[in-house]
C-alpha cells in the first residue's frame, strides 16, 4: 500500500521516518509519501527543514534493521555523524549529496548551518519482501559513496515534494514516485537485478478493463494506486510496471488524461465555474486544475471556454482528443 503519511502514524510504528524523525532531529517537518509491503512500512519519505544555525548532538537512533538515507535538498554548512559513539565523519555537505546510514550502527548527527533534507527510511523486511516480489535474490545492505551527487535521486526527490504539495490531486503520482524511488534504492544501492524481459508483461483484458473503469468512475476521488492493484489482485509495483507496459503511459498519466477529457466537456456548458470543475475532476483546487490544463493543452480553462463558447456545438465535439502519450 503507498499513500501519504500524517503525524499520527509515529505513535503506530515508533521506526526512525515521520514524526519521530522530526523529533529526533529537533527540526520541522512531516513524512510525506510512504510505500507498505505485507503491511510494514518498507520506505518512507519524511521532509525535514530547519533555520537555527546551530544544535546539539542528537542522542542515539534505536537500533533497527533499517537504512536512513539523507538527501541534501540545500548546502549545509557541517554535518557530524557517530556510529556506535565513535566519530564517523564530519564536513561541510552540498546540496544533492547523499548519505547512506545503517540504523543498527545507532547513528547520532549534530548539524550547523540552514538545513533542508528529505530523510528515506528504507527496512531491510521491506526489500526482502520486494525482492521476492521481483524474483530477486535478497538485499542485504544499501551503499552509496559518500560525497557523490545521485541525479536520479535529485529529479524523484524535487518531484515528490512538489506533488506531496497538493496530495488530494496527485496521490497516484505520489504512490508511483514512492515506487521508483525504492525500485532505485534496491538496484542502485542494493544491487537488485532489474527484471528481464521475459516478466514485462502486461495487465491481462480483465484487469486492464478494471483498472480503466476505476479511475474513470473515481476522478474526483483521492484515488490511490494500492486500491487499484488490489482490484487487480496485484501488488502495486507489479500494477505500475504492467500498467505502463500495457498503455504507454504511467497510471497516474492515464487518470490526468482521463481529468483533462471531462473537464473538455464540462467547460463549453457554462453552467459550472472553473473552481467547481477542478473538484468535479479531480484537481483538487481551481490553481492547480489551470496549471495542468494549460501544460495538457496550451490554453488556460477560461480561454479554451471562451473561444470553444463562440464555436458551433458540432466544431467543439469534433475536435481531436489530446494522445495518452503527449
Amino acid at each position: 500500500m503507498v499513500t501519504v503519511m500524517d503525524a499520527s502514524l509515529s505513535t503506530k510504528h515508533p521506526s526512525f521516518y515521520g514524526q519521530s524523525a522530526v523529533d529526533h532531529f529537533g527540526m520541522a517537518g512531516r513524512a510525506i509519501a510512504s510505500f507498505e509491503l505485507e503491511g510494514q512500512p518498507a520506505l518512507v519519505a519524511t521532509h525535514l527543514h530547519c533555520r537555527r544555525q546551530t544544535r546539539e548532538r542528537t542522542r542515539p537512533v534505536s537500533s533497527d534493521a533499517a537504512y536512513s538515507v539523507l538527501y541534501q535538498l540545500s548546502d549545509l554548512q557541517s554535518r557530524s555523524r557517530w556510529l556506535d559513539g565513535r566519530l564517523d565523519a564530519s564536513s561541510p555537505v552540498g546540496a544533492g549529496e547523499v548519505e547512506v546510514v545503517d540504523l543498527r550502527d545507532r547513528p547520532q548527527w549534530q548539524f550547523s548551518g540552514d538545513f533542508h533534507a528529505l530523510q528515506f527510511y528504507i527496512s531491510l523486511a521491506g526489500l526482502s519482501s520486494f525482492a521476492k516480489q521481483c524474483s530477486a535474490r535478497t538485499i542485504t545492505s544499501l551503499s552509496w559513496e559518500s560525497g557523490v551527487p545521485d541525479d536520479v535521486l535529485s529529479g524523484l526527490s524535487n518531484a515528490l515534494i512538489q506533488a506531496a504539495a497538493t496530495p488530494s490531486s496527485n496521490q497516484l503520482l505520489i504512490d508511483q514516485l514512492a515506487i521508483t524511488i525504492l525500485t532505485h534504492f534496491a538496484e542502485t544501492y542494493g544491487g537488485l537485478q532489474s527484471l528481464g524481459k521475459e516478466h514485462a508483461t502486461g495487465l491481462a483484458p480483465w484487469q486492464l478493463r478494471r483498472a480503466t473503469e476505476i479511475m474513470a468512475a473515481r476522478l474526483a476521488s483521492n484515488l490511490k494506486i494500492s486500491q487499484i492493484a488490489s482490484e487487480c489482485r496485484l501488488t502495486p509495483s507489479h500494477f505500475a510496471r504492467a500498467f505502463r507496459h500495457s498503455m504507454g503511459v504511467a497510471p497516474q498519466r492515464y487518470l490526468t488524461q482521463l481529468r483533462i477529457e471531462e473537464a473538455r466537456k464540462l467547460l463549453p456548458k457554462g453552467d459550472l465555474s472553473l473552481s467547481d470543475i477542478a473538484l468535479v475532476c479531480g484537481f483538487g483546487d481551481q490553481s492547480h486544475f489551470t496549471h495542468v490544463f494549460k501544460k495538457m493543452t496550451g490554453e488556460s480553462p477560461g480561454a479554451w471556454r471562451r473561444l470553444r463558447a463562440s464555436q458551433r456545438p458540432e466544431e467543439t465535439a469534433s475536435r481531436p482528443k489530446i494522445a495518452c502519450g503527449s
